[in-house]
């Protein structure tokens, strides 16, 4: 069968054969009926043999649609709309997964139109190809600091509340309270502050950008960008033999900014197989504020001294009682991200005076050697166990309790030639005056004398006590003679 282009060339060839006889026989006149029969029932036959052709042609031709995509062909369908439905489609779960409304089409997707004989299509091949190519975009907002690209969000709206949010989180009153302690670096009785200014330093624009929507993130991820300049953070595993500082000098940290990413810490403590996040904070932006801080700080009170020449040196009394007074400091405050780095003083007025704390110290110098003779170490008590053999052993000393005032006193003067922890004797003290006799002091709370020192006869040399071997508050008291234990009621009195 003849295909439409051969069939119109043959229509074409007899008709115009038919005229040149047609012509040639005007020429030789002959006009009779029979020729004209002839001529006519040719054209005849010419025209329904085209006519025959072209119903063939169209009854077996198809409609195809070439798809381009931007300016390739990468298909023919015999349908435009399934590849109307296919970007559709697309679009629908990509705004699914993404979260995003305002998606398009990245490409440019064209169509030519062809009626061809017995033409062939592939739906099939066309869409496999497309999703090849196809691309969808999203229309987003760059968040640009001192002309870099820093990350994209979604829209204006959400760019705006991240500055907002970014400007928030440094600002007073906010509930930061760690924030509002760093800042003033005291502790207050009252604070009051007043947010004066706040401010990005560096330079930060938005662009409205067509991008891939995988490139589109969070606010919440956007704020943490901005923050800590990564999303990603980095973590190291604990060593045998690490330690806190050595594992933040490793990585460019101070042990403070470890804690502080590693609020879990706990002083020193760290084992094996811990993981630390040891990401280096460095913010894109930084948010300063300026800000006017009330405090109310206390003044401390002065301590003066006067001398005593009947008190032995080391000896001291307190006449008056200091008191701390008040003062209300207002400060100008500058920080950089909750950071101080300046704080002015711009008024101080003080509300409470202090109290000068009065002492008085001793200048008698007490001898070297004692007198002689010996005074009871206590204000008053009973004796509750005596010198000599007690509960299978011997009892060195005396044991004196059952008193209101506990200062112990030292029996006779000498040279402070032992003082602190003793054994079984706890805190204690031991004195030598002298002619190979030394007293001895024990079980004491506290001692107020140290090794070295010249005590004078009945000076206070501690506090009796509980400490060591013992069963309860009380002094043991002992007197040596050449090393060698004496009962101590052949020496004091009462």
């Amino acid at each position: 069968m003849p295909n439409f282009n051969e069939t119109i060339s043959n229509v074409k060839g007899k008709w115009k054969e038919t005229m040149i006889r047609f012509t040639e026989n005007k020429k030789t006149k002959y006009n009779n009926k029979k020729n004209k029969a002839i001529i006519i029932g040719a054209i005849a036959g010419v025209l329904i043999t085209g006519l025959s052709s072209l119903y063939y042609y169209e009854a077996n031709a198809v409609t195809l649609y070439h798809v381009y995509v931007d300016g390739k062909e990468i298909g023919i369908v015999d349908n435009t709309k399934l590849v109307d439905d296919w970007k559709n489609e697309q679009l629908t779960k990509a705004q699914s997964e993404y979260g995003l409304d305002k998606l398009d089409i990245n490409n440019q997707i064209t169509f030519t139109e062809e009626k061809k004989f017995k033409g062939k299509f592939n739906n099939e091949q066309a869409i496999s190809s497309l999703q090849d190519v196809f691309n969808i975009k999203a229309t987003g907002v760059a968040l640009i600091v001192n002309g870099k690209e820093v990350g994209f969000v979604k829209d204006q709206a959400t760019a705006d509340s991240i500055l907002k949010k970014i400007k928030e989180a440094y600002t007073p009153n906010q509930g930061k309270a760690g924030v509002m302690a760093s800042s003033t670096e005291q502790k207050s009785a009252n604070t009051g502050t007043k947010l004066e200014t706040v401010n990005i330093k560096e330079e930060v624009s938005f662009k409205d950008v067509d991008i891939n929507p995988s490139n589109i993130i969070s606010e919440e991820d956007m704020l943490s960008l901005l923050k800590k300049g990564t999303l990603e953070e980095k973590v190291y595993t604990v060593q045998d033999g690490d330690t806190i500082s050595e594992i933040a000098y490793m990585h460019n940290l101070s042990t403070d900014q470890l804690y502080q990413l590693n609020p879990e810490l706990k002083g020193e403590y760290i084992n094996i197989g811990d993981e630390l996040n040891v990401t280096t904070l460095t913010p894109q932006v930084t948010v300063e504020t300026v800000e006017t801080v009330i405090d109310t700080e206390t003044i401390d009170y002065q301590i003066e001294k006067q001398k005593d020449s009947s008190m032995f040196v080391n000896e001291s009394k307190v006449i008056q009682e200091g008191k701390e007074g008040e003062k209300e400091v207002t400060y100008k405050v500058k920080k950089e991200n909750g950071i101080v780095v300046s704080k002015e003083i711009l008024t101080e007025k003080v509300t409470k005076e202090p109290v000068t704390k009065i002492v008085k110290r001793g200048t008698k110098v007490a001898p070297s050697r004692g007198t002689g003779s010996y005074l009871w170490p206590t204000a008053g008590g009973i004796i509750t166990s005596n010198y000599g053999a007690r509960w299978g052993t011997t009892h060195d000393g005396i044991d004196i309790s059952g008193v209101s005032d506990r200062t112990i006193k030292a029996a006779d003067s000498g040279t402070v030639i032992q003082a602190g922890w003793n054994g079984g004797y706890g805190k204690s003290v031991i004195i030598s005056h002298g002619n190979g006799v030394k007293t001895l002091y024990a079980h004491m709370s506290s001692i107020s004398v140290s090794v070295g020192d010249k005590v004078g006869k009945g000076q206070k040399v501690g506090v009796m006590g509980t400490t060591g071997n013992s069963t309860g508050v009380h002094l043991h008291f002992e007197v040596l003679v050449n090393g060698s234990s004496r009962n101590p009621l052949n020496y004091i009195g009462r």
